[in-house]
């Protein structure tokens, strides 16, 4: 199994026993104490109940957390779990372009809107890279 590259993040959620079902349900895992940890993959976010919802402030357009996966191959098998799991998506996959480089990307949005998002690792924009013959 591949493995994410990125840094734990917190998220301030309005229902934390809502969150934590579409959490686990999508990535096909159990919580572990108010944490999404899927060892298969390197992910992790620790979710915590809003005390007051009028602190819930999501990213419009910007995503509050990024997972890196090597491959596009790895992109498109995240994808299509989260896909099969009934995940709910910002964006669908698509390239992105920025400072000479190149990667591919997809993003889901959770109940309160904040913004995940997975891309491979960036490439120069001369490199070929390599799009999975039925993906995106």
């Amino acid at each position: 199994m591949f493995q994410t590259h990125q840094s734990e993040k917190e998220l301030l959620v309005s229902d934390l026993e809502l969150s934590m079902d579409y959490y686990s349900t999508i990535f096909g895992i159990k919580e572990q104490n108010l944490k999404i940890v899927d060892e298969d993959f390197g992910f992790s976010l620790s979710l915590k109940q809003a005390e007051d919802l009028t602190k819930i402030h999501p990213k419009k357009l910007m995503p509050e957390v990024y997972g890196v996966v090597d491959t596009v191959e790895d992109l498109y098998t995240l994808y299509l779990n989260f896909r099969e799991n009934g995940a709910l998506f910002a964006f669908n996959p698509r390239d992105t372009y920025d400072d000479g480089t190149r990667a591919k990307e997809f993003a889901i949005r959770d109940l309160d809107g904040y913004i995940i998002a997975f891309r491979t690792k960036s490439i120069m924009k001369d490199q070929i890279l390599f799009d999975h013959p039925l993906a995106f």
